[in-house]
């Protein structure tokens, strides 16, 4: 996707000082650990844009598979030449504890990207032991990157000292500001697998409801990750409604199709993080009714996750998000900056 559509970011009390992203930096090397085979959705989105970002400033930006651990192993030698700044993003809290050693042997900065809304019951549901140790490894990373405040907050002091609040979405990497027509009546909504979370049946309960009064309203489902007994057992309940259209994996021009002609996303999760697929079709026009169970833009509906009350905000209009909790500091400029910090590091070295 061309990054074509700069945006000007406010300040936040998150943004890193100093440099920010549209500053002269001399290019530099950044390889992004992330899981590139077979995966979907909102991460690969987030990192994919920060590479464009990134490379159109001039840098130097590969990539790590981190879809198994061995092709990380592997990948290592290739890695011990030369300075780098290494951002992994994850979701999953044990599978950083596990990257971490590979990473501190490493020569140059680390950053940690944390995208999961979820981060609070992965610690919840871990041993006292596994918690320790998982917290420990977490110090490997010189800077760790949140996607809403409430997850810095559940940091250790010493953590919490190195986090900066950031958005996954990143606006200038948007291809579209959603052209073509619009229909009102048009729903969509996000779902991973088809995950207990992510509440799809409830969407569906919702839109059913708001046709006894928008009788033409339809929802496309946008279903990505694997075909799970989840997955299959959505596509069986909405197979007999003329009025929904589940697609599965389809290419992220695709999606922004989609969201350009849908009149309403909606975001019933149990959890979030910062969803990119929110902030992308806040940026395209469409309304957003998401649940009130996470931070949420300003600009998102807020109601329950209850199916009327999703119909509900949908007829009427829900309760404005005042934002809290999130920035518009994006992982491009937060990496603009670690790179300026180990720029200027590296100089004061050599003096």
């Amino acid at each position: 996707m061309p990054a074509d559509h700069p945006h000007p970011h406010p300040q936040h009390a998150d943004q890193p000082a100093g440099r920010g992203a549209d500053s002269p930096l001399e290019p530099q090397r950044v390889v992004q650990w992330a899981q590139e085979r077979g995966e979907v959705g909102g991460v690969m989105t987030s990192h994919r844009q920060m590479t464009e970002v990134l490379r159109a400033a001039g840098h130097d930006v590969s990539y790590v598979d981190t879809g198994s651990l061995a092709r990380a192993v592997r990948a290592v030698p290739s890695l011990l030449r030369g300075r780098a700044l290494h951002v992994l993003h994850i979701t999953r809290l044990w599978r950083a504890a596990q990257l971490a050693p590979v990473l501190a042997v490493l020569p140059g900065a680390k950053a940690l990207v944390l995208h999961s809304g979820s981060t609070e019951g992965q610690l919840a549901a871990m041993r006292p032991a596994q918690r320790a140790v998982v917290l420990r490894a977490l110090h490997v990373f010189d800077e760790l990157w949140v996607v809403n405040a409430a997850i810095r907050d559940l940091l250790p002091e010493a953590l919490g000292a190195r986090t900066t609040v950031v958005t996954p979405f990143d606006p200038r990497a948007v291809a579209s500001r959603g052209s073509g027509t619009r229909d009102p009546h048009a729903l969509a909504l996000a779902t991973n697998s088809g995950l207990a979370h992510y509440n799809a049946q409830a969407g569906v309960e919702a839109v059913r409801q708001v046709r006894s009064e928008w009788p033409d309203a339809t929802l496309h489902l946008l279903a990505y990750g694997h075909e799970g007994a989840e997955l299959a057992r959505l596509r069986s309940e909405v197979a007999g409604l003329d009025w929904v259209e589940l697609d599965f994996d389809v290419p992220a021009e695709k999606v922004n199709a989609i969201l350009a002609r849908s009149g309403v996303l909606l975001r019933p999760t149990s959890w979030d993080g910062d969803s990119v697929i929110v902030r992308e079709a806040l940026a395209m026009g469409a309304r957003v009714v998401a649940s009130d169970a996470s931070p949420r833009p300003r600009g998102v509906e807020l109601a329950g996750i209850d199916a009327a009350e999703i119909a509900e905000a949908v007829l009427r209009g829900g309760r404005p998000s005042d934002g809290a909790g999130l920035v518009d500091t994006t992982l491009a400029e937060a990496a603009t900056h670690a790179l300026g910090s180990a720029r200027s590091s590296a100089g004061r070295s050599r003096r």
